[in-house]
């Protein structure tokens, strides 16, 4: 079997107790082994060393602690880093850890590109790729801490980095349920772009994550022109779904607006939005747009002043606002441009190869 069927990465403790109980010779072992892979995020069965060596040989020839490589790490002036990630079948992603005050938060990836072509996103504009498994999926977790010093109570994390997470939900359940075992629900978000199955999926949920949505625009006209997806999820279907979100108490729902010169950065776009989200327990994050010349021709960030004005105008609304300078954009770690510096240096690197010389028969 391949090395992701059989790997322990992305399986609850419940499953691996599970899995690994005819291996051992007392039950109290399994749960050991569980503990190891969950809460010492161990990278191989000889880590595991109150284990006897027997069992270490069994477990390693029937399993694997298999995880996404990282081929690549970029670390921005800012102390934000990019992972590049090569998975077992040559796909690369792209997942971010961000320095903040006394944590870090792990912005992780859900698949291998987007299909929804929000036109603000380099990896909307770059394309679908497939779905990631849970293994994949908590194998950015487990990597990232182990870089940043192995302290999961000191991180949070997003579900904000390549693909729609509410289009890979089997998954993302299966990874979240793993995650929970080490970082509590009320550390991690899920960020969509509005996908109703998803969102009521969520809400059904016994523990739920905080849900983000990206929401660009206060109209369905303009933000059909931004987001695409709302053609098939229109904003009165979405704003009556996120009304209807069972909230804990203190929660809110997060709405991400991504600040598009000249298109959605109006004073009267302010004003139509505040309108929109009355009586929604919310904050907003403004997000200025991550200029990228080669993939997102045509659009430009807005100006510190406009950002200022549009911020100022929902204060006086009585919303909660803030301002998200995004981090590692020298490095292309910020909002929106995940995958395009690899895919700009990718394409040149082809470019720079010499032609096959012809042969001769």
């Amino acid at each position: 079997m391949a090395a992701e069927e059989t790997s322990l990465i992305g399986v609850g403790t419940r499953q691996i107790v599970q899995i690994v109980t005819p291996l051992v010779d007392r039950p109290f072992r399994a749960r050991q082994v569980a503990h190891w892979v969950i809460h010492r995020n161990a990278t191989s069965f000889d880590d595991m060393t109150d284990l006897p060596k027997e069992l270490r040989r069994a477990l390693d020839t029937q399993f694997s602690l298999t995880e996404p490589r990282v081929v690549d790490l970029a670390v921005s002036q800012d102390e934000s880093r990019k992972y590049l990630y090569e998975l077992g079948d040559g796909s690369t992603i792209e997942a971010v850890a961000m320095a903040e005050a006394g944590h870090h938060t792990l912005c992780l990836s859900s698949q291998t590109g987007c299909a929804v072509g929000c036109t603000f996103c380099v990896t909307g504009v770059l394309g679908a790729g497939r779905n990631l498994s849970p293994g994949e999926i908590v194998g950015q977790y487990r990597t990232m801490l182990r870089d940043l010093g192995g302290e999961a109570a000191r991180v949070n994390i997003v579900f904000m980095g390549m693909g729609e997470p509410l289009l890979n939900t089997r998954n993302l359940m299966a990874a979240l349920e793993v995650l929970y075992e080490t970082v509590s629900p009320r550390r991690i978000t899920v960020s969509t772009s509005g996908l109703l199955p998803g969102i009521r999926l969520l809400g059904e949920l016994e523990r739920r994550p905080k849900l983000a949505v990206s929401l660009n625009a206060p109209t369905q006209e303009l933000r059909e022109q931004i987001m695409p997806i709302s053609r098939q999820y229109p904003l009165d279907q979405l704003m009556a779904c996120l009304r209807a979100f069972p909230l804990e108490r203190g929660r809110r729902i997060t709405f991400e607006y991504v600040l598009i010169r000249g298109l959605n950065d109006g004073v009267p776009h302010a004003d139509q939005l505040s309108r929109l989200l009355r009586g929604i327990p919310s904050k907003i994050n403004l997000i200025p747009l991550n200029e990228d010349p080669t993939h997102l021709t045509g659009l430009r960030r807005p100006d510190d002043a406009t950002i200022g004005s549009f911020a100022e105008r929902l204060r006086d609304c009585n919303l909660t606002v803030t301002v998200r300078w995004s981090k590692g954009s020298d490095v292309g770690a910020a909002c929106g441009q995940l995958k395009g510096l690899h895919q700009r240096r990718s394409t040149a690197s082809d470019h720079c190869r010499p032609a096959a010389t012809p042969s001769r028969r």
